[in-house]
């Protein structure tokens, strides 16, 4: 029965812990938003992120709630390359897709929030999908296994919001 009482109070204090600390994430994450207000709030699904040939700390990324990296970036043209990697699943399996380093290039509009991450399907299957109710895709970079072969596995695709 002790170990029971332990547990429970073990849990009850490590709850309370992580809800203080997503709570003051959140709270940073909105405040990093409105501080940004006038430049372009880019959320980045990937590793290894490069933008304009530059590593991303150079432009103070935070955390997102998904754990992806944000930055908020000056209205302009900019090319941002990473790793993306999602998983799928096939024949009752869950597997791991990785891209190689794919890069592409980005106008973005002041005030406006991107998000880019890998797709198992393309942007205008997903709106199909979803019955049109997708953000406006921007950017997409179909992905195959062979290069040059038109047998695409997956999309790279940056999302604006509307």
């Amino acid at each position: 029965m002790l170990i029971i009482g332990v547990f429970i109070g073990l849990w009850v204090v490590l709850f309370a812990a992580f809800m203080a600390f997503y709570s003051k994430k959140k709270k940073n994450n909105a405040s990093f938003v409105s501080e940004n207000s006038n430049k372009a709030i880019v959320h980045l699904h990937c590793k290894k992120i490069r933008i304009n040939g530059q590593d991303i700390s150079t432009y103070n990324p935070i955390t997102g709630e998904y754990l992806e990296k944000v930055v908020a970036l000056e209205p302009g043209r900019y090319t941002i390359s990473g790793i993306y990697q999602t998983t799928d699943n096939r024949l009752n399996k869950t597997i791991n897709v990785k891209s190689d380093d794919v890069e592409f290039e980005l106008d973005l509009e002041g005030g406006c929030t991107y998000s880019a991450a890998m797709y198992m399907y393309s942007p205008e299957e997903r709106e199909q999908y979803y019955n049109g109710d997708t953000d406006e895709a921007v950017a997409s970079v179909p992905l195959s296994i062979v290069e040059g072969s038109d047998f695409i596995k997956a999309y790279v695709i940056c999302y604006k919001e509307k």
